[in-house]
């Protein structure tokens, strides 16, 4: 800065000595050529060298910037005159595709499709602007032109019909085509990621185990979706051997082969508790699932401490009001208070804690269940009209209503 300033005040001091000097006597410069010549003032040729000068470098840079031999190509006429010229309609093609204007995206990469230097891309990026706007027709003639018009191997339009298979419900059709893929590109991420997807809409827990090697191994999830995936399967697992009235020991088994992270999950602790409580193992399921709630809080076990029958109920109690103190409004531990008071016999005390969990519950399935437990009771304790409205109100809080039918009159 300071440095153009001294430039500036040195140019300014010289050009006003010149002007002093010019003014006394401004001098006389002739040119001859010939027949021809050229008079002026020395001041009026030197302003005249110095716009020559500069023209003359204006033209040098503009032709350094711009390639001369391409102004007069007919290519460039065309792309700075015609508004439609393919680059044009590609660049803002995909714009549009970017902006999730889908409509106008399909438009314009298709039209400029057949002058591309490719293509297969653009018909591509128009069959997924297609499918984005649900048009599944435009989608697959896209992709037929596509893989027409690829000069490549065509697994990825393949793995893009697939995808429009599944979206379109057409999961069979979808999962053969996958597996045709797999075979070509096994370690594809994006195909065993599909073939997940496809497995559990199916609910093919079987081929979806078989799987989970190849999704562990080429990380196709992340850590916690890995996790997430190992849950749902080892619930799955939990559920089937139920089902199959599995003995105690086959249980064992199946819970000891889960890592002890697997364990400490909330979903696979409850089917695993649920599956001893099934084969009769109430013992072993209480004594599980009170060391689990008091290393790890969990509304949906201390629910299910309810519906254990132990024959020694009031020590139960007597430990569940030691946690009411750090949960004084836990409607889930109210609720299973109520029911292990009712195994104990203690109507009045099942009461007070079914209706302290009433008044605290802002769930609507909840308070339908309280409700339904609370009107049983006070049915047994003859008080009829207020077991009633305890019904009515839980039918009312059901999450399926029930159908306006006709009934008889109310006698």
């Amino acid at each position: 800065m300071v440095k153009a300033f001294i430039i500036l005040l040195l140019a300014l001091g010289l050009g006003a000595y010149l002007s002093v000097l010019l003014t006394e006597d401004p001098g006389y410069v002739l040119v001859t050529f010939r027949d021809y010549s050229i008079e002026a003032t020395l001041a009026a040729a030197v302003i005249s060298l110095i716009i020559f000068f500069v023209l003359c470098f204006g033209f040098i840079k503009f032709l350094r910037t711009f390639n001369p031999f391409k102004l007069f190509s007919k290519d460039t006429w065309y792309k700075i005159f015609n508004k439609n010229n393919p680059r044009r309609q590609i660049e803002q093609g995909w714009q549009y595709l970017l902006l999730g204007k889908w409509q106008e995206a399909y438009k314009l990469l298709v039209e400029s499709a057949n002058r591309s230097q490719v293509p297969s891309v653009n018909y591509l990026a128009a069959a997924y602007a297609a499918f984005q706007r649900n048009d599944h027709l435009a989608c697959t003639f896209c992709l037929s032109q596509a893989k027409q018009q690829s000069l490549v191997a065509n697994t990825g339009i393949k793995t893009f019909h697939a995808l429009l298979d599944l979206k379109s419900g057409k999961e069979e059709q979808s999962l053969a085509l996958l597996l045709a893929i797999k075979k070509e590109q096994a370690d594809s991420p994006y195909v065993l990621m599909l073939l997940k997807d496809i497995y559990i809409s199916l609910k093919d827990w079987e081929q979806l185990s078989t799987l989970l090697p190849e999704l562990e191994k080429h990380k196709v999830l992340s850590s916690d979706d890995l996790l997430m995936l190992k849950e749902k399967l080892a619930v799955h697992r939990l559920h089937k051997a139920t089902t199959h009235s599995a003995n105690h020991h086959e249980l064992k088994t199946i819970w000891n082969s889960y890592s002890k992270v697997l364990q400490k999950r909330e979903l696979v602790m409850e089917a695993y508790l649920r599956a001893l409580l099934t084969t009769g193992n109430s013992p072993e399921a209480l004594s599980l699932l009170t060391k689990y709630i008091k290393h790890q809080w969990s509304d949906r076990l201390v629910a299910l401490l309810g519906y254990i029958d132990n024959q020694d109920a009031a020590e139960q109690i007597l430990l569940l009001e030691s946690w009411v103190k750090d949960r004084p409004k836990n409607v889930n531990l109210m609720l299973t208070l109520g029911r292990l008071s009712l195994r104990n016999k203690l109507w009045g005390k099942a009461r007070e804690y079914f209706e302290t969990a009433l008044h605290f519950s802002n769930n609507t399935g909840l308070s339908a269940e309280i409700n339904a437990e609370l009107g049983r009771l006070l049915e047994h304790l003859g008080e009829h009209d207020k077991s009633l409205l305890c019904y009515r109100q839980a039918m009312d809080l059901m999450e399926r209503k029930l159908p306006d039918l006709p009934l008889p009159e109310m006698q």
